[in-house]
């Protein structure tokens, strides 16, 4: 949906839209980190990542801009280590491969847009990684976290 309203939203202004993320869901689903996993050890594992959210959430309090800080990618990336440990080849495909996708993708944008103001929108949990796949990008003023 939200894609949608943005493309919508784009052509309304006259701004190129390119989309960078990445999912399909029938991969998706069969790379879930919890898909196998016994409902007792399920149940301990949802509490844990609850307990990963409300820091997260607690982390996205400290700035202007919620969930756009560098507190928050510090507990957001955390987050991703413990899930890599419940299960690496999930965490893999779900986010490692994502995120070199997503990160060529707006490469490819800058490429293909030399000279241009580009303004990427992504879910906040995609921040750290981002950030670190883009800081050492050459030709490219990375503005990030929002002020």
């Amino acid at each position: 949906m939200y894609r949608i309203s943005i493309e919508g939203r784009c052509e309304e202004k006259q701004f190129k839209f390119v989309p960078i993320d990445w999912v399909e869901l029938d991969v998706w689903l069969d790379f879930d980190p919890f898909k196998d996993l016994e409902s007792s050890q399920l149940e301990i594992l949802e509490d844990q990542s609850e307990q990963w959210w409300q820091q997260q959430l607690a982390a996205a309090r400290t700035s202007v801009i919620p969930f756009n800080s560098l507190e928050f990618d510090h507990v957001t990336k955390q987050k991703y280590q413990w899930l890599e440990t419940i299960n690496p080849e999930s965490h893999a495909v779900r986010w490692v491969c994502r995120h070199h996708i997503m990160i060529q993708r707006i490469k490819n944008a800058i490429n293909d847009n030399p000279d241009a103001r580009i303004l990427c929108i992504v879910g906040a949990d995609h921040n750290h990684a981002l950030y670190e796949g883009l800081i050492a990008q050459e030709n490219v003023q990375l503005i990030y976290p929002l002020k």
